[in-house]
C-alpha cells in the first residue's frame, strides 16, 4: 500500500507526458518442466528511453509487486537478473532498459497442469515517473508448448546473480562529513548495489586505484548507527556476470 500510495505522490506531474499508447507491455512467457516445477518469465517490453526497476530501485523508485493466482495450490518464485545504473536529472535509478525478463518458478503442491495469473504493479520511467498496472496469464501445461519463450526464460535465469564472494568485509566510516560503507574487495567489480532492512540508500561506489576497496555515501538513513549489526545483501557485477552474498555489519 505505502509504495503504491508514494508512486502516486512522484506522479502527479505524468498525466501531462501520458500518451494513450502505453509504453510498456507485459507478457508471461515460457513453460518449460523440470519434473517438479514449472518454469516461465514476465516479459516488461519498454517503449524506447523508458526504464523499470529493479527490487532496490534506486533513489526514489518503485519496486515491482507481483501477484499471482495459480488455478490450484501452487509456490511461486520470481527472481530479478541482475540490474543495470542510470543517472538522469531525477538521481541515480536501479533497474532496466528496453526490455526485461523476471524467471518464475511455479511448484504445484500435485504434480499437474495449472493456469497461472499475474497482477503487476510497477513503474516505467523516462522524463516523468508513471504507476502502471498490468495482467498477464499462461496456461502451464497445456498441449500448447512456447519452445521459444522458455528459452528466452532460462537465458533471463542465467543472468539472475549466482553466490558470489568477492566482497572479503564491510565496516561503516565517514567521508567529508558523510557516513559511508566501506568494502573490501578481492576482485574489482564493475558496480556495487547493496540492500538492509532499513531505509538506507547507498549510493554508487567510489573504487580506490588498487580495486581493493570500495566506498559508498549513505543517504535516506537519519542515525547510521541502525546499521550496525545489520545483515547486507551486496550484490555486483565482475566480467559482466553479477554475483551476490550476504554480509553482516559489525
Amino acid at each position: 500500500m505505502w509504495n503504491r500510495l508514494l508512486a502516486a505522490i512522484l506522479c502527479l506531474a505524468a498525466p501531462a507526458a501520458w500518451a494513450d499508447e502505453k509504453p510498456y507491455r507485459v507478457t508471461l512467457v515460457g513453460d518449460g518442466f523440470d519434473g517438479t516445477s514449472w518454469h516461465t518469465g514476465v516479459l516488461v517490453e519498454l517503449a524506447p528511453g523508458w526504464k523499470t526497476y529493479w527490487r532496490m530501485p534506486g533513489e526514489a523508485g518503485i519496486p515491482p509487486e507481483f501477484t499471482w493466482t495459480p488455478s490450484l495450490p501452487a509456490r511461486v518464485d520470481t527472481a530479478f537478473p541482475t540490474p543495470s545504473r542510470h543517472v538522469d536529472k531525477g538521481g541515480e535509478a536501479i533497474g532496466y532498459e528496453d526490455r526485461v525478463i523476471f524467471p518464475v518458478t511455479v511448484t504445484p503442491a500435485k504434480p499437474g497442469a495449472l493456469d497461472l495469473k499475474l497482477d503487476l504493479f510497477f513503474a516505467v520511467c523516462k522524463d516523468v515517473c508513471v504507476p502502471a498496472q498490468a495482467q498477464a496469464s499462461i496456461a502451464l501445461g497445456s498441449d500448447e508448448r512456447d519452445p521459444l519463450g522458455s528459452a528466452k526464460a532460462e537465458a533471463a535465469r542465467a543472468a539472475v546473480p549466482k553466490p558470489g564472494d568477492a566482497i572479503s568485509g564491510a565496516t561503516l566510516g565517514s567521508a567529508e562529513g558523510k557516513p559511508v560503507l566501506i568494502l573490501e574487495l578481492k576482485e574489482r567489480p564493475d558496480d556495487i548495489f547493496v540492500e538492509s532492512a532499513t531505509s538506507a540508500y547507498f549510493r554508487a561506489p567510489a573504487l580506490s586505484a588498487d580495486g581493493h576497496a570500495a566506498t559508498l555515501v549513505i543517504d535516506g538513513l537519519s542515525d547510521p548507527e541502525k546499521l550496525k549489526g545489520q545483515s547486507l545483501t551486496i550484490t555486483y557485477l565482475i566480467g559482466g556476470q553479477g554475483r551476490e552474498q550476504t554480509l553482516a555489519l559489525p
